[in-house]
């Protein structure tokens, strides 16, 4: 498995519904917290016909948790939510950026001494140390999210199955 899909995984997910797409769009839209910022233990998020994303919502701040992300595709049988769950675009971009700092200093610093010393090796060691801290943040955030596929498909199923919509 390559570094960057062990460090981000990307989970896909299909969610059949007998319902036409329109509905379907209704009960999961009256199924998430929408505006709610106080809520927790729910599921919070935009749902279009076009386009979905949703998160699971709860007392412990977690920028690393999956979001599922998705958009309705019309079936011969009703419709299905097409997408997948993965941790939020910016979160790839921070990580980037803060990988590829961690990597950047540490080759600087390691040509700046331009001979292998082992007295000097310690001079690449920040650089080493920044990049196991920011990967061991990202699968700690992981680890305390692992329910959160679990709790979005719960719910996601739930709505897409009922043919009662909430007011």
């Amino acid at each position: 498995m390559p570094f960057w899909t062990w460090l981000f995984p990307r989970t896909p997910a299909v969610f059949p519904s007998p319902l036409p797409r329109a509905q379907a769009v209704q009960n999961l839209r009256a199924a998430t917290a929408r505006g709610n910022i106080t809520a927790t233990g729910t599921i919070v998020g935009s749902v279009e016909a076009a386009r979905v994303n949703l998160y699971h919502r709860s007392a412990l701040r977690n920028s690393f948790k999956p979001h599922f992300r998705g958009h309705f595709v019309d079936t011969a049988q009703g419709c299905a939510l097409h997408g997948r769950f993965a941790p939020p675009v910016l979160v790839h971009a921070f990580m980037v950026f803060w990988l590829g700092f961690c990597v950047l200093g540490t080759t600087i610093s390691v040509v700046q001494l331009g001979r292998m010393d082992p007295m000097l090796i310690p001079a690449a060691l920040p650089g080493v140390l920044m990049a196991a801290f920011g990967i061991g943040l990202v699968r700690l955030g992981q680890h305390l999210s692992a329910n959160d596929p679990a709790i979005l498909s719960r719910v996601i199923r739930q709505a897409l199955q009922s043919r009662h919509t909430e007011p």
